[in-house]
């Protein structure tokens, strides 16, 4: 058990997966997976808080972090759902929680259509099984819009601020190590983020495809009989009200938590979440 993870890699369905974990074999595992462009220490804060009463471990989802890139028609919800499973297969993980952020919930909500009995609670970092349009057009179009190589680091600290205008008041250290991991420095001196550019290729736009994937994805929520939170950004684009209601009304025992000031996601490290998480993880 350690707060500082271990760095660990796993050769599955025909790719190098790389994973973050933090020790504790033995204890209940908590399995975290980022969201589109993120990478595993995003989940850095919330596995410091956990270490020692859980396994923690955080995957870099392929094409994004340390794992390896892979051809572009292999970047969509069915894969990524098979590379998980295939993940807790071979750690010989029957039972998790899991914990998913925007992305990472719609590959746990894949997962749980197919293997609900493996959930042990379920936690959603601001998605849901519909996602509103305008927030995923404003994604698609600003990670397509990302420069192949920036001239510094500081200017990769400056494109994070400008895709998540709320973090802009915090202190210039934290804000750059939320950055320092997403990126990578080129011999040239040049920098870039730490994702295949063809990742995007993965998302759905054809309206009956994201019809379908809605249904599955509500389909694996409703199968849950586990505890389930739902963390908001009270400002995120992403997720609708509406959907909210029709969440809590299928599964009525869900708590949700909202991070006043916060858009399209959380960190899951602001008061609020930390105080909801612990409630969760007890």
């Amino acid at each position: 058990m350690t707060a500082t993870p271990q760095d660990a890699f796993l050769s599955l369905n025909g790719f190098r997966l790389h994973y973050l974990d933090w020790g504790g074999e033995g204890q209940p595992t908590v399995l975290m997976v980022h969201g589109l462009t993120r990478q595993a220490h995003a989940f850095d804060g919330l596995a410091a808080r956990l270490a020692g009463r859980y396994r923690c471990l955080a995957i870099d989802v392929r094409g994004r972090g340390e794992s390896e890139w892979t051809p572009p028609e292999t970047y969509h919800y069915r894969q990524y759902t098979d590379d998980v499973a295939a993940f807790a297969d071979a750690l010989g993980l029957e039972r998790f929680h899991y914990v998913g952020t925007s992305m990472g919930g719609h590959i746990g909500m894949h997962l749980a259509a197919r293997q609900p009995e493996r959930f042990l609670s379920l936690v959603l970092n601001d998605i849901a099984p519909e996602t509103a349009q305008g927030g995923s057009t404003r994604i698609q179009q600003f990670v397509s819009g990302t420069p192949a190589r920036l001239p510094s680091f500081e200017a990769c600290v400056e494109r994070e601020t400008e895709r998540f205008p709320w973090t802009a008041h915090l202190p210039r250290a934290e804000l750059e190590a939320a950055v320092r991991h997403q990126v990578r420095r080129h011999e040239d001196g040049s920098w870039a983020m730490k994702y295949d550019p063809q990742i995007i290729r993965g998302r759905l736009t054809d309206p009956e495809a994201r019809r379908q994937a809605g249904e599955l994805m509500w389909q694996g929520f409703r199968a849950l009989r586990v505890p389930i939170l739902l963390v908001l950004g009270a400002i995120t684009d992403l997720v609708d009200p509406a959907v909210v209601r029709a969440m809590q009304e299928a599964q009525p025992t869900m708590r949700v938590a909202t991070v006043p000031g916060v858009g399209h996601a959380p960190s899951l490290n602001e008061p609020e979440a930390v105080a909801a998480l612990a409630v969760h993880f007890g």
